[in-house]
């Protein structure tokens, strides 16, 4: 990974107090760090999120909640969007970067694409669940099909995870923010 800023050091640092679940693709390899802030009324959370790779190249993918809200804190991504029907629902993409705030409706599809050998951190929130998620993928004849995630139950994504999971130094974590 490329050397990060003192901020992303102070926020690995600082994570690693908190309770932690390292979320991973389909392959077994993680992707993203979830640290757990606080519960909102109504099921929703806040985390400190840390991208340490890609997300997985599934397709886009919606998320269960009604809304979210992303603040870039240290690193950035690029974010692949699928524009809405009246814009020809083709995939666009937008730089994310540190200051920058990104909604994001329940309905919305799109991936995280971090630069090469990069992360990013994001504190995150979110409603509380409405629906389960899934992915939007191109089919053999060009069609956007919608399949469902098929691992939530066993990534451990229940809606107390938080209380017993272990705390972010007590994982193997990726280590380039320590070195900053």
């Amino acid at each position: 990974m490329r050397p990060t800023t003192r901020f992303s050091a102070l926020l690995y640092r600082l994570s690693g107090w908190l309770r932690c679940r390292i979320i991973n693709g389909h392959h077994g390899e993680p992707y993203l760090e979830r640290y757990h802030l606080l519960r909102l009324p109504g099921g929703g959370g806040v985390y400190l999120h840390r991208f340490v790779a890609s997300d997985p190249d599934r397709g886009l993918h919606d998320h269960p909640w009604p809304w979210a809200l992303s603040w870039v804190l240290a690193g950035g991504y690029r974010e692949l969007l699928l524009a809405p029907a009246e814009a020809g629902e083709r995939v666009v993409e937008r730089p994310v970067r540190p200051g920058r705030f990104n909604r994001i409706g329940g309905g919305d599809f799109h991936r995280v694409v971090l630069p090469e050998g990069g992360e990013a951190w994001t504190l995150f929130m979110h409603g509380g669940k409405c629906r389960d998620w899934g992915f939007l993928r191109l089919d053999g004849e060009g069609r956007r099909r919608y399949r469902p995630h098929e691992s939530v139950s066993a990534e451990g994504s229940h809606y107390h995870w938080w209380k017993r999971a272990p705390r972010g130094r007590a994982l193997r974590r990726s280590t380039a923010a320590a070195r900053a």
